[in-house]
């Protein structure tokens, strides 16, 4: 199904930094931009311009860039989907060959597939500004609310240390500061459980949290 071509969010945060709905002619910048923030991905699992324009065709909503000037410095991709706890499966499964025709339009969550910030304008708030927006998304359409699987990216440095589950507890706690997880939990998202083998990157050596963040606008009674 083809998404609303006329939906454009558009957001001015500061710092010369605007926040909007990813357009055709962000693809180019948007498949280097991938290769700069996740250098270890395995390259199957990098997204390419061709895929970044079946994503705007597709879900609109969900796809969004940070620009400085016209250049795109922050990113996020997202999807609409089903929520089962327990369900089992990979970034890979649901990359759909970067693609992303797993998105389902009648899907009550939105999954947020990833999200990245170019260095030279990391510690801005970029990503906070990314989850926001999505959140945005999430109101305007009534969705349940977002879900995510966050790497666990500094475990990968650890794992002939301590076990992944050790890992995460001490990062749910507090305990130990992780690059990618900890921003999430700050970013108001949940998390429920840890995921073995999901992402192909050794930065986390396959390990991710899996998180939930619920619509504020109503409490759900059940997943």
């Amino acid at each position: 199904m083809i998404g609303n071509p006329s939906f454009v969010y558009r957001k001015e945060v500061g710092e010369g930094l605007v926040i909007m709905t990813t357009q055709p002619e962000h693809a180019p910048q948007l498949e280097a931009l991938q290769q700069i923030v996740f250098p270890t991905l395995a390259p199957e699992s990098l997204m390419r311009k061709e895929h970044y324009l079946n994503h705007i065709r597709i879900f609109p909503e969900g796809q969004f860039v940070v620009l400085h000037s016209a250049r795109v410095v922050g990113m996020t991709t997202s999807i609409r989907y089903h929520l089962t706890l327990g369900e089992q499966h990979t970034f890979d499964e649901m990359l759909d060959g970067g693609f992303l025709n797993t998105h389902d339009p009648t899907g009550a969550w939105l999954y947020g597939m990833d999200i990245g910030t170019h260095p030279d304008f990391r510690g801005k708030g970029i990503a906070t500004y990314l989850y926001n927006a999505r959140q945005d998304t999430v109101k305007k359409l009534n969705l349940n609310g977002q879900f995510t699987y966050g790497m666990l990216s500094g475990y990968g440095a650890l794992k002939n240390k301590m076990t992944a589950e050790a890992y995460y507890q001490q990062v749910i706690s507090k305990k130990i500061k992780d690059p990618t997880v900890s921003r999430q939990i700050k970013n108001g998202f949940v998390p429920h459980g840890l995921v073995a083998g999901y992402v192909n990157d050794p930065v986390c050596a396959g390990y991710c949290a899996f998180l939930i963040r619920e619509n504020e606008n109503y409490k759900l009674k059940q997943i």
